[in-house]
């Protein structure tokens, strides 16, 4: 989960020109495309492989100040029900596991009807390089509240001729222990698991 916060600082980064000659991102608030957005997280499976499984439902809201980046705000949700695995595509001949379900309403896994939502806030936003940045919050799963840090990268940004609003895109990645939030440790996916974000903003 370290990567997805590190996706979630990138936009704070964007009042700055990064390509010579590119237009400075206007201040506001954001929020997110979500046709053009996704959130993966990977897990090394019993020491082989890294697996990979995303959430389809999220939600990013950014508050941008580009006279200070650092006074710049993001906040995120996730709904835990929405992660989706390939396992229905590629699972044996006569398995009807619904894995999806398993990970998302297990109490070894995201245990969604008890925490139905996972939520990101920003606490602090650093420079790190002309198109690169970190970012610290507070992640809130599984009734859990501890800081994490983010790397981020600031992609770009433009006009988007079809909506009249300026948008600006961005990676953030990061890892996270997931005991650290309660989940349970072993089993065969390892205990660190990495998280990506990519996404575009929009002009609210």
């Amino acid at each position: 989960m370290r990567s997805f916060l590190m996706a979630l600082a990138a936009p704070l980064l964007a009042g700055h020109a990064f390509a010579q000659g590119a237009v400075q991102a206007p201040a506001g608030d954001y929020v997110l495309d979500r046709t053009h957005a996704s959130l993966e997280w990977k897990g090394l499976h019993n020491g082989l492989a890294w697996y990979s499984a995303r959430f389809t439902n999220f939600d990013i809201k950014l508050t941008f100040n580009p006279a200070d980046v650092t006074k710049s705000k993001v906040t995120a949700t996730i709904d835990p029900k929405s992660i989706e695995t390939d396992f229905e595509k590629t699972r044996p001949a006569g398995n009807t596991e619904d894995f999806n379900a398993v990970l998302a309403n297990g109490e070894r896994y995201f245990n969604a009807g008890k925490f139905p939502t996972i939520t990101f806030v920003s606490t602090a936003v650093t420079k790190t390089g002309d198109r690169t940045g970190r970012m610290t919050g507070n992640l809130t799963f599984l009734g859990v509240t501890k800081p994490v840090t983010l790397d981020v990268s600031y992609i770009g940004n433009r006009n988007d001729p079809r909506s009249q609003k300026h948008k600006v895109g961005f990676q953030a990645t990061g890892t996270i222990n997931k005991t650290q939030w309660g989940m349970a440790p072993g089993g065969s996916i390892a205990d660190n698991i990495k998280i990506e974000i990519n996404a575009e903003m929009v002009q609210k």
